[in-house]
């Protein structure tokens, strides 16, 4: 019994290290991406993008914002051509081509 216990202790420490490894890493990752998109990305023009291979789009101010906000590893939001987006207000996330 006490060899069960110490084992199952032994396992959620090496869980919990294993999970807290792994958000310092995706921080790390996310900072560097951020960086590199500010650095390198200059558009200046609205853009549409739609969610994954979902019918959902969002209106973008410009393509740098779509680019940080692909960053951060929850969604991921690719470039479509912008009559998609036709009188949806920026950052509103609705079906594509309800505007």
């Amino acid at each position: 019994m006490r060899a069960s216990l110490s084992i199952c202790i032994i396992l959620l420490a090496v869980f919990i290290l294993n999970v807290s490894g792994d958000n310092s890493t995706n921080d790390a990752g996310t900072q560097a991406c951020r960086r590199s998109v500010q650095k390198n990305c200059s558009s200046s023009t609205k853009t549409c993008a739609r969610l994954g291979k979902a019918n959902i789009c969002q209106a973008f101010q410009n393509d740098c914002q779509r680019q940080l906000s692909n960053c951060d590893n929850k969604k991921f939001y690719r470039k479509v051509e912008l009559n998609l987006c036709r009188g949806m207000p920026i950052a509103v996330v609705r079906p594509c081509g309800s505007g």
